[in-house]
């Protein structure tokens, strides 16, 4: 899949294996996650396979290599971008802990759960600016961009938003329902306070 998404970001243009990366940390990132250890075996299969070619620029004494898609390169993405979609089983490392939960101590199951909330709540803010300032960006230069794209873009972005509101909801419920279990609901500790 790394190597499919390097070839749809240089689609929109030549980029270096650092504006990639940053690239993908702003788009892609928030629903495949890639390093930048990953990208440059990617972009060597995709030299291989002559999808993709690069050319060097120098700033000062230091060289910086800007990768190109070449022909073969667009028809294979183009070819990718219009098979069938696969559903896949997600991957969540939070599930998986909280498969074995009954091993951890109450508290410290509050605690997780509410750092992880707080992880959360922090993508939703930043993927909230980000639609507000790509949103602002697109009454700019609406008319210089394909209508197309950023339909697709925008709606990758909302569903990544939807997808975070809606883990801040489930664990919200999660988290009081863990509290209660553990006797440190509001009605307990008001309660305990009399």
């Amino acid at each position: 899949m790394q190597d499919k998404i390097i070839l749809g970001l240089l689609m929109d243009g030549d980029k270096s294996s650092y504006e990639l990366q940053k690239t993908m940390e702003k788009s892609t990132g928030y629903f495949y996650n890639a390093s930048q250890g990953s990208i440059q075996p990617a972009l060597k299969k995709l030299m291989n396979n002559r999808h993709v070619t690069f050319s060097e620029t120098y700033q000062g004494e230091r060289a910086k290599k800007v990768y190109q898609i070449t022909e073969e390169g667009k028809e294979a993405f183009f070819q990718w971008a219009s098979q069938a979609i696969e559903l896949e089983k997600p991957r969540d490392p939070a599930l998986v802990k909280m498969f074995f939960f009954h091993y951890v101590e109450p508290e410290r199951k509050i605690e997780l759960i509410g750092q992880y909330l707080q992880e959360i709540k922090s993508v939703i803010a930043t993927m909230t600016m980000m639609k507000r300032m790509s949103l602002e960006q697109l009454e700019k230069i609406q008319e210089s961009m394909d209508a197309g794209k950023i339909a697709s873009r925008m709606a990758t972005l909302q569903f990544g938003l939807d997808y975070y509101v809606f883990l801040n909801e489930w664990y919200e419920n999660y988290f009081m329902q863990v509290k209660k279990e553990a006797g440190q609901d509001g009605a307990h500790e008001r309660k305990n306070e009399r």
